[in-house]
């Protein structure tokens, strides 16, 4: 069993042996199947060919004979004898001529009969004697080889006045079967043998990307190196599956890439505070603490920069923990609803700066499949922005409409300062400001815009923006809703 399972490792251990197993074994079947009709087509045409032949020559001895079978002489039978030697030593065949009860009159045979004995039990015989010309195959025990008989009765005035056998040793035929067969075999081992030079040729042909891909797949598993990329030179499955693995690659680098990027600003994120909450620190411990006034403003900064870290820190875990989440959220929510409680939430931050709030709601009822909590998140990063960006007497406005039969466009637009044309492409992007001083004396991180991108992508939806520096800005979110019409609900 030991070689068994060596083969069953070779086979398995490649895809290209595989694919030279499989050619040979189809085409060795095929071959096999060919030789196999083949064989027995010729085999067939050649009997039928040879039992033709014989009854052509049985036929002709019967027109000589004929008369001599009807008349019961010793001269007739002589003459019928001498008529078989002459037929038979000209034409190389066994003859054998009965009468009408099935009696050797004469026979030329390997193993001659006698005259006068009944051979009517013989098949042949039995079924010419009957009126019908009959063949038959079987092995004559006198060579020890298969014949082929053909039995045609001699008919005279609607009787059957006997019957000419004539037989021919299918040796012959049988040799050039074998020779046919010796053939057939050089050709099935030629063409394997050319089937296993152009299967191993197409096998690393078509196996040579996939081992690619296979070895820098292993590479990236082990190293985690991916900064090459797989050649791609066909235009079939295989070249798309390596352009696809190569796209796969860039991902991974992009990924990477932003991977690396994230961290460097998280770390510079968390980095500044820190440094700021330690000189605070210093700061008291050298003696500002003694000083009523100075410790009164230390202990505020101390506490800004505190909810600054703890606000970085949340909106962390926040955009890590959406970016990892693979379920579907799938709540049933009023938008209404969604959008009065979100308003809600920054109610007290707006009444501080004195900006005011208005919703203008749909004429429809719009429901929305996804996740109350964090749909609200998203909106109300979009309200803090607006009101982190917005004067005194400002005003946000949030309107919603149907876009398409089974999609809401909210809108959230404010009278604030407005974003920079060269800032726009960048803001939904991780940690990017657009007026860096004034976001960090506003507390933001620069996650708020990227976490809502993150939101609205995971409830199938969009997000853009509209805006003029000094004029303000519109955000839009674009999600899949089912919009029902009040009327038609009442």
């Amino acid at each position: 069993m030991r070689w068994f399972e060596k083969i069953y490792q070779w086979l398995f251990r490649s895809l290209a042996n595989q694919i030279l197993v499989t050619y040979l074994l189809v085409i060795a079947f095929s071959l096999s199947i060919v030789t196999f009709w083949a064989l027995s087509k010729i085999k067939s045409e050649s009997i039928t060919d040879l039992r033709n032949s014989l009854e052509v020559d049985a036929v002709r001895l019967a027109l000589e004979i004929d008369n001599d079978l009807v008349l019961d002489s010793a001269q007739a039978t002589n003459r019928i004898k001498q008529a078989v030697d002459r037929h038979a030593m000209r034409l190389g065949l066994a003859m054998t001529v009965v009468n009408n009860d099935g009696h050797v009159l004469a026979d030329s045979g390997p193993k001659e009969l006698k005259e006068g004995e009944n051979i009517a039990n013989q098949p042949e015989i039995s079924d010419a004697l009957a009126g019908i010309a009959a063949f038959y195959t079987r092995r004559s025990s006198g060579t020890h080889s298969d014949w082929l008989y053909v039995a045609y009765p001699v008919r005279s005035a609607g009787e059957t006045n006997g019957v000419i056998r004539v037989g021919f040793p299918l040796t012959e035929i049988n040799q050039r079967l074998n020779r046919d067969l010796i053939i057939f075999v050089e050709i099935i081992c030629g063409t394997l043998i050319l089937t296993v030079l152009t299967s191993i040729w197409l096998a690393k042909r078509v196996t040579k990307p996939i081992s690619n891909m296979s070895e820098m797949a292993k590479n990236i598993a082990i190293s985690g190196d991916i900064s090459g990329f797989v050649p791609v030179v066909r235009q079939d499955e295989i070249g798309e599956l390596g352009l696809s693995f190569n796209q796969m690659i860039g991902r991974l680098r992009e990924e990477e890439r932003l991977r690396q990027e994230f961290i460097a600003n998280a770390s510079h994120e968390l980095k500044t505070p820190t440094m700021a909450i330690g000189s605070v620190v210093e700061a008291l411990q050298a003696g500002a603490a003694e000083d009523p006034e100075l410790r009164k403003q230390f202990l505020k900064s101390l506490e800004n920069l505190v909810d600054r870290q703890s606000s970085l820190l949340k909106d962390l875990l926040d955009i890590t923990r959406i970016h990892g989440q693979s379920v579907e959220w799938k709540e049933d929510l009023n938008l209404a609803d969604l959008i009065g409680e979100a308003i809600e939430q920054v109610r007290a931050q707006a009444g501080k700066k004195q900006i005011g709030i208005k919703f203008v709601p749909m004429t429809e009822l719009v429901l929305l499949s996804g996740n109350n909590i964090q749909l609200q998140r998203a909106i109300v990063n979009l309200l803090t922005n607006a009101l982190n960006y917005s004067q005194a007497d400002g005003m946000i406005t949030i309107q919603a409409k149907s876009v398409e039969s089974d999609r809401v466009e909210v809108s959230i637009q404010d009278t604030g300062s407005g974003i920079d044309s060269a800032d726009l492409p960048h803001i939904f992007e991780r940690f990017y400001r657009g007026d860096k001083a004034r976001t960090r004396t506003g507390g933001g991180t620069g996650l708020g815009l990227a976490i809502t991108r993150e939101i609205i992508a995971r409830h199938h939806g969009v997000i853009d923006v509209e805006s003029t520096l000094g004029k303000g800005s519109t955000f839009y979110l674009r999600l899949p809703a089912k919009i029902i019409s009040l009327k038609a609900s009442e």
